[in-house]
């Protein structure tokens, strides 16, 4: 598995194959679908300021089969990243239609009733269905970058820009600022889940 490592983000291209990926798709497509919240003072809550996408309910068997790929990538990579982290929260399907965004943000707690699993995250990781060139056979769509505020070296490098592509890995630390662009044209499909800490009793019923 090739992994680059830049500080504290971490791209692994191939993650899934397209095939693969058009699949999930077609999964993502069918599943039943609600308005993305977030979690404000504790509560979530519908926010479309904020954030402004779907979540999909895909299948059990289809969720599980993704945890499991995604944890045995991060444990690959893990000593690398310096995190002992190894409890999975997600995933979770999501697609971004035209006008769709998400405001610069972290995933972590920032109040005090905040769910304690938030407070656990240590790992962000967001993998892409889809991107923008048409030679994949995928839909496309225009952008919808994810953009993340690293917090040391030289200020003018602190934004690293992912432009999407299919079955490309994205981690990164929790705390980090990040956002998605807003979409110009066509429907950006993703997988999202956390790594958190070993220790945390939540963390552990949730996997």
């Amino acid at each position: 598995m090739h992994v680059e490592v830049r500080e504290d983000v971490a791209l692994v291209p191939g993650f899934l194959t397209h095939p693969e990926c058009a699949a999930l798709i077609e999964v993502v497509r069918e599943a039943p679908r609600e308005q993305a919240l977030v979690v404000r003072a504790g509560e979530s809550i519908l926010d479309p300021s904020l954030r402004k996408c779907f979540d999909h309910h895909c299948p059990d068997e289809v969720s599980r089969r993704i945890g499991r790929r995604l944890l045995t990538s991060f444990g690959l990579v893990a000593e690398r990243l310096g995190t002992d982290a190894d409890a999975l929260y997600g995933p979770y399907f999501m697609s971004y239609e035209q006008g769709s965004f998400f405001r610069c943000h972290r995933d972590v707690a920032n109040h005090r009733d905040d769910p304690a699993r938030l407070a656990s995250h240590r790992w962000s990781m967001i993998v892409f269905l889809n991107g923008r060139s048409e030679r994949t056979g995928l839909p496309t769509f225009d952008g919808g970058s994810l953009i993340i505020y690293t917090q040391s070296g030289d200020p003018r490098q602190r934004r690293t820009l992912v432009i999407p592509e299919p079955g490309l890995l994205v981690m990164f630390r929790s705390y980090l600022l990040h956002e998605v662009a807003m979409i110009t044209e066509g429907v950006r499909y993703a997988i999202a889940g956390w790594m958190a800490r070993p220790d945390d009793a939540i963390m552990k019923e949730a996997v």
